[in-house]
Formats: C-alpha cells, sequence, structure tokens
C-alpha cells in the first residue's frame, strides 16, 4: 500500500531492494500514467496489501486511507459508505473494470456489496474528477481493477476461512494466458451470523450471505488489436434492524426487527484497442453496462423493489506528438466522447401510491472530454489538462476542468504534486422524481451540485529510498448542495439546492518505511476541516483518523506477522432522537466516542504453494460506533488455508 507507489515483496539485510515510485496509475487520465509524473493525489491498494492483510471486504482495505472516511451500519452488511476530502458517500465515484457501478437510484455505491476476492488493485484517486469521469467525483474515484490471468498455462488459486459468528467462506479463481489470450474465472462466497447491530443481546444477530463471481477475457488479435470482456455478479442477503426516528433516547434509535435486503447486482463491459500510425495513434471503444435489482422485506413481506440500469458507451482517441508510440510519448493529446443512459423503475404495483409511480424513469447523457499530457525537462515536470462538456436532457449542462502538475526537484528524491479542478454531482433519480408523493416528493427544478478544488503537496524520499513520506494539503467549495427541507404540517420533505458554501479543507500525511532487517512500517493521517453551508460541521467524517501498520517477516522467510492500529476522534453524527429533531431540517449534532482498534494477522508457509492464515480483528474488544446507534463490532477470530496449483 503506497501514495503513488507500488511496493516490492519484502527483502532480507542481503537483497534490500527500495521502494519503486514507477507504478502505473491507469485511471490517472485518459491514458495510464507513472505515478511519479502524476500531479494528483493517490494511493494504491494492491492485491498483494490485501492478502497480507486478510481483508475480506474492499471498504475494510479502504480505511484509514489519506483523506478517505469509512462508515458502516452495523458490521458487515450494513451500509458501507465512503467518503473522499469530506465530500458526501455520492460525491465518490466507483468503477470496477470501468464500468461506473453507483445505483443511479440514490447516485451512491453501498461497500457492503464489495468483497475483496479477485481484485488486483484499488486506486484511490482525491480531489475533483469530473473533468475525466462526470458526475459523482466531486470527493474523487474509487476505481476498482480486477485480476486477469498473466502467467503463461494453467494456474488456479483457493482458499477457505472459518471465524467467529459462524463465519466460513471462501474463493476459487482458475486462470489461462497464453501468447495471444489471457482467461481468468473466479468465485467468492462469504456467509456470517453476525452480531446484533443494535447492541443489544447476541439472539438478536444481524446475518450476512455475499456471493461473487468474476470472469475476464482479453485476446491479442494482432500486434495493433486487443479485444477484451469483463462481468462480475454480485448477490448478496443481508438482515439488519429497524432506525427509529424520534427515538427518546439513543439507545433506543436501533432496535432488533426482522428487516432483510436482497440485493442483485450484475456488471459487465466489453472494449477494444486499435493502434495505428506505427503505434503512434490509438483508439479505444468501451461498452459497460450495469443492472442492479434491489429488495427490502420486513417479516417475509416485500417493502421495496426496484431496479436500475446504467448503460455507458465511449470512444477514446490518443496521438502521440513527439513521434514516439502512445506508450513511450511524452506529448500526447487524447479526447473522449462518451453516451451514458440511466433507468429506474419500482417493480411491484402493490408498493407504490399511484400507476405513475410503475412508469420507467430514465435520462441521457452525453460527455466531451479533451486531455493534454506533457513532460519537459527530461521528464522532471509533467503537466496533465483536461477540460469537459456533458449535456444534460433533465437538468442544465455543465463544464468542468482540471490541472494536474508533478515536479521532480533537482535533488532527485524531492518532488512537488499540486492540483486544481472543478466537479459535478447531478441530482438522483429520487431527488428528481420522488419516491412517495406523501412523504417524498421529488424536484425536477434541481441543478446539478458544482465544486472547485484545490491540493499541493510534498513527496519526499528519504535514506536511500528506505522511505518514502507524502504531505499534502487540500481546499475545495461546494455550492448548490443538495439537500432535504420538511413540512412540519404534512411532514412531506423535498430536495432543494441550498444557498452558500460548504467549505472542506485538511491535511493528508502517509509514510512508508523498509528497515533492513525485514521490518515494514506504515502510518496514514488526515485531518479533516469539513462544514455544510450553514458552518455546522459535517457528519460522519471525523476530524482526525490515522492507520500505523506494520508487517515483519521472520529470517525462515516463510512466516509474516503483522498489526494494523487504527484511531478515530472527533467523529460527528445527526442526533435523530426526539430531543435532537426539534427542527427536522437541522437535526442537532451529536459526538461521537473515540476510539481506537488493534488488528493482528499471521501467515505461515506450511509447503510450497500451501499458506496457513490467521488473524484477530479489534483484540480488545473495544466498543465503538461509526453510525449513532449502530454497534461496532466487537473481537472476532478467523483461521484460513491458502493454496495454489
Amino acid at each position: 500500500m503506497a501514495a503513488g507507489a507500488a511496493l516490492p515483496d519484502s527483502a532480507r539485510a542481503q537483497d534490500f531492494e527500495p521502494f519503486q515510485l514507477d507504478a502505473i496509475i491507469v485511471g490517472g487520465g485518459l491514458t495510464p500514467i507513472e505515478a511519479e509524473r502524476y500531479g494528483r493525489s493517490v494511493t494504491v491498494v494492491e492485491s498483494k496489501d490485501l492478502q497480507e492483510q486478510q481483508i475480506r471486504h474492499t471498504s475494510e482495505g479502504l480505511r484509514a486511507l489519506p483523506g478517505v472516511e469509512v462508515s458502516q451500519t452495523g458490521g458487515v452488511g450494513g451500509l458501507t459508505q465512503v467518503r473522499i476530502r469530506g465530500s458526501e458517500g455520492n460525491h465518490t465515484l466507483v468503477l470496477i473494470d470501468g464500468i461506473k457501478v453507483a445505483d443511479p437510484t440514490s447516485g451512491e455505491y453501498d461497500f457492503a456489496n464489495m468483497l475483496s476476492d479477485g481484485i488486483e488493485r484499488v486506486e484511490v484517486l482525491r480531489g475533483p474528477q469530473s473533468s475525466i469521469f462526470g458526475s459523482n467525483a466531486i470527493g474523487g474515484v474509487v476505481n476498482v481493477i480486477t485480476k486477469t490471468a498473466t502467467e503463461p498455462g494453467f494456474h488456479a488459486y483457493g482458499e477457505g476461512e472459518l471465524g467467529s459468528e459462524e463465519s466460513i467462506g471462501g474463493n476459487l479463481s482458475l486462470n489461462y494466458a497464453n501468447d495471444y489470450a489471457r482467461l481468468t474465472v473466479s468465485g467468492a462466497q462469504r456467509n456470517t451470523d453476525g452480531y446484533n447491530f443494535s447492541g443489544g443481546p447476541s439472539d438478536g444477530a444481524d446475518g450476512n450471505a455475499i456471493g461473487t463471481l468474476n470472469a475476464r477475457a482479453e485476446f491479442d488479435v494482432n500486434d495493433d488489436i486487443v479485444i477484451g470482456t469483463t462481468f462480475r455478479r454480485i448477490d448478496r442477503n443481508s438482515e439488519y434492524d429497524q432506525f427509529n426516528y424520534g427515538a427518546a433516547t439513543v439507545a433506543d434509535l436501533v432496535t432488533d426487527a426482522n428487516l432483510e435486503t436482497d440485493v442483485t447486482n450484475n456488471f459487465a463491459s466489453a472494449y477494444a484497442t486499435m493502434d495505428a500510425w506505427n503505434k503512434r495513434f490509438r483508439s479505444e471503444f468501451f461498452f459497460g453496462l450495469a443492472d442492479i435489482d434491489t429488495i427490502d422485506i420486513d417479516n417475509g413481506a416485500k417493502t421495496f423493489d426496484t431496479t436500475s440500469t446504467r448503460q455507458q458507451l465511449h470512444y477514446r482517441g490518443t496521438v502521440a506528438l513527439d513521434n514516439a508510440d502512445v506508450e513511450s510519448a511524452n506529448h500526447l493529446v487524447s479526447t473522449q466522447i462518451e453516451s451514458e443512459y440511466e433507468t429506474f423503475k419500482n417493480n411491484d404495483a402493490q408498493l407504490v401510491y399511484s400507476p405513475s409511480q410503475l412508469q420507467k424513469e430514465s435520462r441521457q447523457l452525453y460527455g466531451y472530454v479533451l486531455e493534454y499530457r506533457g513532460s519537459f525537462f527530461d521528464d522532471n515536470l509533467t503537466i496533465q489538462a483536461t477540460g469537459r462538456h456533458d449535456e444534460n436532457d433533465d437538468f442544465e449542462d455543465t463544464d468542468t476542468w482540471s490541472v494536474g502538475l508533478s515536479y521532480l526537484l533537482p535533488n532527485q528524491t524531492s518532488r512537488l504534486h499540486t492540483s486544481a479542478g472543478t466537479a459535478v454531482q447531478n441530482p438522483t433519480f429520487y431527488e428528481q422524481f420522488g419516491y412517495d408523493p406523501a412523504t417524498f416528493i421529488g424536484n425536477p427544478n434541481l441543478t446539478p451540485e458544482e465544486s472547485i478544488g484545490y491540493d499541493i503537496g510534498l513527496e519526499q524520499r528519504l535514506w536511500q529510498d528506505r522511505v518514502v513520506l507524502d504531505v499534502t494539503y487540500f481546499h475545495s467549495d461546494l455550492t448548490d448542495e443538495i439537500s432535504t427541507i420538511y413540512d412540519p404540517v404534512t411532514f412531506a420533505s423535498t430536495p432543494i439546492n441550498e444557498d452558500g458554501t460548504s467549505e472542506r479543507q485538511g491535511l493528508e500525511v502517509s509514510a512508508e518505511m523498509r528497515l533492513d532487517n525485514g521490518i515494514r512500517l506504515g502510518v496514514d493521517y488526515t485531518y479533516l476541516d469539513a462544514h455544510d453551508p450553514d458552518g455546522e460541521i459535517e457528519v460522519r467524517r471525523p476530524r482526525n483518523e490515522v492507520g500505523v501498520r506494520a508487517f515483519y517477516q521472520l529470517p525462515n522467510d516463510k512466516t509474516l506477522i503483522g498489526a494494523q492500529l487504527r484511531a478515530v476522534a472527533d467523529n460527528f453524527d445527526f442526533d435523530y432522537t426526539a430531543a435532537g429533531i426539534v427542527d427536522p431540517s437541522n437535526p442537532e449534532r451529536i459526538q461521537l466516542k473515540d476510539y481506537a482498534l488493534l488488528n493482528l494477522t499471521a501467515q505461515h508457509e506450511l509447503l510450497p504453494n500451501v499458506t496457513v492464515t490467521g488473524r484477530i480483528d479489534n483484540l480488545f474488544d473495544t466498543g465503538y460506533s461509526e453510525v449513532l446507534g449502530y454497534a461496532g463490532r466487537g473481537r472476532v477470530f478467523f483461521a484460513g488455508l491458502q493454496g495454489t496449483f
């Protein structure tokens, strides 16, 4: 795990290797870019990081990363939101193999749906990214890339794990590659009886079952043409408790109930890359499809049943300006033309209030992007500039831009990186069209939220590249923020664009250290100051959060032990008790308890290609809450076995 760096395997004193800073950031623009040339802020989490920390749900690998805040309503299966730099959950754009996976209904992706199985890397791009990706990228982008076969021949990987709370899980991956084809199929299933989200007796435990199927195929038609396809299916059933708005006390906000949700996601893509003019010009075609079905159940009866879809189609063309091929050129111009078609539909006539609510709602969006990237002064200075125009059929069009600069100082160990840009967030289907005409009325006159922000940072390599330190300051202003107002007579609510500005600023610090004795250390810290247009502190975004990682590779080179500490302070949430909602449009804020959690991991190679694993989460059984009323997970134990062949 590193800020723009790919970390090599642990090494002994006699074969120490420094950090490698030439990792490729796939989602850094219209073309991949080396981390050392990238002016914006990024953290890359590799599959190796996920394996070493024995992370089974992707959101756990994002906690405590610089500028990232994760909140969960209870444990596994609870609504899991990822915010970046103090923005809202629906201001984080999530991509899986280029497919936008957020639900158009809410504009947000629930990370409870994402296992880490089958994932090769996760790029967390911080700061406004709409000039590249369009709506939803106000805070940043989580770009997920699944695994593909790389080694020639047939290979397989399997893993199984048992743990506390009657947890059982595992995955199996099959891979084949030759000179012109790369094929991967993998599946994972993880079930748990869970614990009681309300914090009550254990016989009210809230369970979760989630399965994922991945497939990826890529073919080299010839030296200039590559075609491929990806598929990912997710099936999840989660139990949860009743939230009681206006409860008498905090303890009464969440109570035991027989509630559950069934989620089915299908994501698919097809793509082709074609080179011409001696590889100086590259054309890329991409089609992506997302189909998201959600059903909520109360005591066996459906209370919610919807389907939303998204179709993406884009063409991207890139030309090298300096007589080199696209891969090695120092000066590139890229353009992209894309269309996006989204739909939403209520599926059950018994769950709506009028026949009109069964009508499928849809909207069409078009985007036009132009990007220049150039490197100067022996590649020490790189400039990246992007502009975008979006045409929206149901609300006003938008224009966004961004500029990034990376400069390697003459000492060759200090790198300045800075960026600035604008971003937008389109209204969601609920906000546009409403849900229940008696309680939630849509507003067709909403305009997109708009943000402008910048950051400036310094990356410093020390001690013959054994240490990499990065410090970044960021600031952004959000206008036309969409919020909800309530009618005190009818209790109906409707979304509006607020006046004023929401300000977010802070400091991100990351450090990675490798010692000659097999010890690796990592520290990430975020200070965040985020307020709404009224000057009130933004909730579920801790002001202070720090993560510390330590790993020790024993001299036998077969045993790795690790510890991960995460501490959170100054986190607030809305007080939805009766005393806190005297004004429903502006609930009181209440500070949550500060906490620190310690996890331990260990793995040992029993035989060649056979490894036994073990971990303890929340070693000291610390009581905590990330969302008011919902109890955090207590101490749990896991043991597993991994094998490759």
